[in-house]
C-alpha cells in the first residue's frame, strides 16, 4: 500500500509562481484552472517580455500576466508550453496572496 501511495505522490508535481500582486495571482489561478473540457482556458502563449507573460485565451482575447520577476515569467512560459503540448496536465490551481500554486500530473 505504501508503495502505491509513493507512486501517486511521485506523479504529482506542484509548481509555485510569484506574481506581481494578489490580483495577478488570482488571474493566473483562474486562467490555469480546469474548464468543463478538463483543459485550461489558455489557448496559446504570444510572448514573454521581461516579467510579463502574454497569453491568448480560448475566446481569442489576449491577456498579460505580471510575474514578480523574469525568472518566474520564464518558468511559467515553460510550464504553459508543456501543458499546451500535452506533456503535462493541470489538475488544479489556487492562489494565496501573490503566490499561485499549480498542481500537475504527468
Amino acid at each position: 500500500m505504501t508503495e502505491k501511495i509513493t507512486q501517486v505522490i511521485n506523479m504529482i508535481n506542484i509548481e509555485r509562481f510569484e506574481c506581481e500582486d494578489r490580483y495577478e495571482a488570482e488571474k493566473l489561478a483562474g486562467l490555469t484552472g480546469l474548464q468543463k473540457d478538463r483543459c485550461t482556458y489558455i489557448r496559446d502563449i504570444l510572448d514573454v517580455i521581461e516579467n510579463e507573460v502574454v497569453v491568448v485565451l480560448k475566446d481569442r482575447t489576449s491577456h498579460c500576466i505580471l510575474m514578480k520577476d523574469d525568472n518566474n515569467a520564464e518558468r511559467l512560459n515553460r510550464l504553459l508550453s508543456d501543458v499546451l503540448q500535452g506533456k503535462k496536465t493541470v489538475s488544479q490551481s489556487s492562489y494565496h496572496d501573490h503566490i499561485t500554486e499549480i498542481v500537475l500530473s504527468e
